[in-house]
């Protein structure tokens, strides 16, 4: 928790549109000492950044009016500024005490974020952001509001765009766009506390004597000027079972917890004091007096527990660690506090307003620091060990080797030294019900910060900048054991899971430690990462976590680097491991780079210049995308984002497009590789394509395209259908083919570009051998696409390969499966379209446009006659082959039918009748000897006496017949006359083909066979 020094003027005195005090956010019963229920917050004498709840919380200046000096006098001398007058009272009857002890209301709030309208920069239309990799800025601002003249002058910044750094250029359009917003108070609280807490005296020194007013006092010639006592530390906590408590730290040993807002139901009433050099047990008093240690404690000196009451508590030694104190909300609904100190680490919980002390976590070795992370409730602590051997360790000790000559060498060889201490990490999780917590094994940072000295005669001594022997953080540069600093151990929460980040490890201080904090397994992973180059200076890099990436920005080097720990963890050497590096090119008055430009973790940037502006800010893909190498497969990196489904679609296609333009197979190889594994773990994405591509399979076809359209590559085909929120870290394929295959292939169908169609139709082929490699299914469309972009392509051999294996594999899965043997294929009835696939597999034969050979068309027929019967639409693949002209196979397929009646009549309601039968048999004899023709016509005519021997029935009805040629007509008659015939019903419903028989032997016999007269 940060102490901002000076304090930030949060909320302006002479601002009454700001945030107000008013009678919902004041706790009831102190509503009588405030002067009205919507006084505004005055100047805040202290401010804290609380990073765990994301807010500022201020104390009011104290500003004496004529009613608080009514109700409570002072005198000269009541107030002591030391510590030794907060922890005790002065009388042993602690009513007397409360009755007569002094005591004044202080006041609290905090501040938080605007929920609503945030104003939000858009970078893809703002040309002046491309430069800076943050994006949407939300301007809080805690100061007077601009007016709206002065607003319009000082944001017109179009006529000095090349002048402005993109942060300023971001901040001023956000701020144009949507006029700064304030702070609004989350939490505003005012209650009582004695006045030694409350106040302390400044003593000034004065000429002369003169009148007094109601706060200040006058002897001679001193003057006592009674101002607001600024705690160390103060810390709200979250709003359990209708309470909320106030941690106050007054001394490195002292903590006061208050009850500041509750229901009616609830007692607030009760302050708690923890002094861990008194005893670590919470003492309660009211809020008017001073806990009474002698008479709270339930320890005495010759108290058998004392012992193990005082655990983990060294007299004299132990103190709380700067920022110690943290609330934690359990899931019991039980609220703890948490006191990182020195030695220890205490846990105190309050249920039903009782507070005690429930666990004490002893440490090995004085803690240097901790770090928290409140999402996981994770607790990491520091403590300083020796890096050295033991037996080594020992004799330094004992003063036998000076470690001044340690990894002294050769003077004229260069030494490798390691660092004499490192820090050992504690991990503490609270995630469970209180008082319970898990731990992790002990871990260390800093191991890998070797140092190599040139010359170790012009190496400094190990001192301070004053001289003294205090080697402080701010000393580093001279310290000659590069050991690690509190300052560059930062623990962040990435992706539901807990990392703890060093900078400035790997030798000479270039590279970043990643451990990651895995309580389900209850073990940690290590990884480290080294940034050439780069300064790791912990007094100018900064560390934070915006939209789960690892943000180092560098002040030395006016660069940022983004890094994705999925990719560094990730074992697969396809993802690029390095870091995203971006330069800030503008220079300006304002950049995220300069000194007056605070970071707050994980992503705020205060201007601590003005004291007034706050920015929040985010990723700006575009140019993080742009930054990337253009061949590293980035594709996973942006479907991790937080940003919207659209706008992560539009930059992988762009991505695509880009490699396919620039022929990069070998990159785009990599890329669906990638990809597909990430598709391979979700099953939902692989359900959601079997039943989403169908719609694609004539698009997919490539048939009846329009060649006078223009396609453009870098939108979609129509409306891409998106998955739901589980699948959205895959690409699925169906995105895959409405994103990027169709839209290029279709593009070189249109344009003719014969060899952008092979290099898609190799893509194509590629990713569908990728799927079928982790065993997954290849949907109807993919396989579709495939097909049609090879026999466009011309390659017939690899199309001819391609399709005889796929009949084969069907093949294979079959007889596995009568045979029970386990197998991953699935055979095509069980995929959905697979129906549809084989009748688009026949318009694929038929067309015109494509013209396949007659091998390629015969396999075509052959394979979708397949899939159809092994999908049960026998009665389908009969209609296809007629529609093929494959009258042969279509008679052979019908005679294998064993269940004839039932089938022949649904083969009639799909449309496979007698006179379709003959009319393609019609159709082909055209191409046939004379011979040929009659072995036809007998075929079908025995085939159609078994299949639908009705058609030979005789029935009567009224034809038309044309007396043209009648040499005995008369000249009144019609040319075409109606009279009553009896023939087939085969011969009332299709014209008998004379013309194909030559003979009229062989005409008159077929025309008596089937029926014709």
């Amino acid at each position: 928790m940060a102490y901002l020094q000076p304090p930030l003027t949060i909320i302006s005195s002479d601002n009454n549109d700001h945030a107000k005090l008013s009678s919902s956010t004041t706790s009831a019963r102190h509503q009588q000492h405030s002067k009205s229920s919507v006084e505004s917050f005055r100047l805040p004498a202290a401010t804290w950044f609380d990073e765990d709840q994301t807010h500022f919380v201020a104390l009011e200046e104290r500003i004496a009016d004529p009613y608080e000096s009514r109700r409570t006098s002072f005198t000269s001398g009541s107030l002591i500024s030391g510590f030794e007058s907060l922890i005790t009272n002065t009388t042993d009857d602690p009513d007397e005490e409360e009755s007569s002890a002094e005591f004044e209301v202080v006041r609290y709030q905090a501040f938080g974020l605007p929920r609503q309208n945030i104003s939000k920069v858009n970078s893809n239309s703002s040309s002046e952001q491309r430069y800076h990799p943050f994006e949407d800025y939300n301007i809080l601002d805690g100061g007077d509001d601009m007016s709206d003249d002065n607003s319009q002058e000082d944001l017109d910044t179009s006529h000095k765009t090349n002048n402005l750094s993109a942060f300023e250029s971001a901040a001023k359009k956000a701020a144009k766009e949507h006029k700064n917003k304030s702070l609004v108070t989350e939490i505003a609280v005012s209650f009582q506390l004695p006045s030694s807490l409350a106040n302390v005296e400044n003593r000034e020194e004065q000429s002369t004597s003169g009148n007094t007013d109601d706060n200040t006092t006058t002897d001679d010639d001193t003057t006592v000027m009674l101002a607001r006592r600024i705690p160390i530390l103060a810390k709200f906590s979250p709003m359990v079972n209708g309470v909320r408590y106030l941690a106050l730290q007054y001394t490195p040993t002292m903590i006061r917890i208050a009850a500041v807002e509750g229901g009616q139901h609830h007692n607030t009433d009760k302050h708690w004091t923890i002094d861990i050099s008194l005893d670590p047990n919470p003492i309660a008093s009211s809020p008017k007096g001073l806990a009474n240690f002698d008479l709270g404690s339930s320890m005495t000196f010759f108290n058998k527990s004392r012992d193990k009451e005082n655990e983990g508590i060294i007299t004299g030694t132990t103190t709380i660690i700067g920022g110690g104190i943290i609330w934690c909300k359990r899931a019991n609904n039980v609220l703890d506090l948490i006191v990182v100190t020195t030695t220890s680490v205490l846990l105190y919980s309050i249920n039903n307003e009782q507070m005690t002390k429930t666990q004490v976590v002893v440490l090995e070795h004085p803690s240097a620091s901790f770090w928290y992370e409140p999402q996981s409730k994770t607790l990491v602590v520091g403590s300083y060990t020796s890096n050295l051997p033991r037996n080594l360790s020992e004799s330094i000790s004992e003063g036998m080797i000076s470690s001044e000559n340690m990894g002294r060498g050769n003077a004229s060889s260069p030494t490798v030294s390691f660092p004499i201490a490192v820090m050992s990490m504690k991990t503490l999780f609270f995630r469970g019900d209180s008082p319970t917590f898990q731990t992790l094994p002990t871990f260390a940072v800093g191991t890998l910060r070797e140092k190599t000295v040139e010359d170790k005669g012009n190496t400094p001594s190990p001192q301070a900048r004053d001289g003294s022997d205090n080697v402080t953080s701010d000393d580093r540069s001279n310290v000659e054991e590069n050991i690690i600093f509190p300052t560059e151990v930062s623990l962040f929460n990435f992706y539901g899971s807990i990392y703890c980040v060093e900078i400035g490890s790997l030798g000479n201080g270039h590279g970043i430690g990643l451990t990651e904090l895995d309580n389900d397994s209850s073990c940690i992973r290590v990884r480290q990462h080294k940034i050439e180059n780069l300064s790791m200076n912990s007094e100018s890099v900064s560390v934070g976590a915006i939209d789960n990436l690892l943000c180092i920005i560098s002040r030395e080097n006016k660069v940022t680097h983004f890094i994705d720990v999925a990719d560094i963890f990730s074992d697969d050497r396809r993802v690029p491991h390095e870091s995203i590096e971006v330069s800030e090119l503008a220079e300006g008055d304002v950049s995220i780079y300069d000194e007056k430009i605070s970071f707050l973790a994980p992503s705020y940037f205060l201007n601590t210049e003005d004291q007034g502006l706050l920015y929040q800010v985010g990723i700006s893909l575009p140019l993080v995308v742009k930054s990337a190498p253009p061949t590293a497969c980035i594709i996973p990196f942006l479907l991790r984002r937080k940003a919207s489904k659209d706008t992560i679609r539009s930059f992988v296609m762009e991505r695509f497009s880009a490699a396919i333009e620039a022929r990069d197979l070998s990159s785009l190889r990599q890329w669906l590789g990638v990809i597909t594994t990430k598709y391979a773990s979700n099953a939902r994405a692989a359900k959601w394509d079997y039943e989403s591509t169908i719609s694609l399979l004539s698009k997919a076809s490539l048939v009846g395209l329009d060649r006078t359209a223009d396609v453009n590559t870098t939108s979609t085909v129509g409306e891409v259908m998106l998955p739901d929120s589980s699948c959205v870290e895959t690409v699925t394929q169906t995105e895959m083919l409405q994103m990027i295959l169709l839209p290029h292939a279709m593009a070189a169908v249109n344009d003719r570009n014969s060899e952008k169609l092979r290099f898609v139709s190799s893509l194509s082929v590629h990713y569908l051998i990728e799927l079928e490699r982790l065993f997954l299914i290849p949907c109807v469309a993919l396989e579709m696409l495939v097909i049609t972009l090879l026999l466009k392509a011309g390659e017939q051999d690899e199309l001819a390969s391609f399709l005889s294996a796929r009949e084969t594999q069907r093949t294979i899965t079959r007889r596995r499966r009568q045979l029970d043997l386990p197998t991953n294929n699935r055979l095509y009835s069980e995929n959905p379209g697979a129906a549809a696939f084989a009748e688009t597999l026949f318009l694929i034969a038929t067309n015109s446009e494509t013209e396949p050979p007659s091998s390629i068309k015969k396999q075509l027929i052959s394979l979708g006659t397949v899939i159809l019967i092994e999908c049960g639409s026998t009665s389908v693949a009969v209609k296809c082959l007629l529609t093929a002209d494959q009258i042969s196979e279509a008679i052979a397929l019908c005679s294998k039918r064993s269940k004839a009646n039932k089938d022949t009549a649904e083969a009639k309601s799909m449309g496979s009748q007698a006179k379709d039968f003959f009319r393609v048999a019609a159709k082909t004899a055209k191409g046939q000897k004379e011979s040929d023709r009659c072995k036809s016509f007998y075929h079908l005519h025995c085939f159609l006496k078994q299949y639908d021997p009705t058609c030979f029935s005789l029935d009567k009805r009224k034809v038309k017949v044309s007396r043209m040629e009648d040499k005995n007509k008369s000249a009144f008659r019609k040319d075409i006359s109606t009279v009553i015939v009896e023939q087939s019903v085969l011969a009332h419903e299709i014209r008998f083909p004379d013309e194909l028989f030559s003979s009229p032997q062989y005409c008159r016999k077929f025309r008596s066979m089937f029926g014709y007269t």
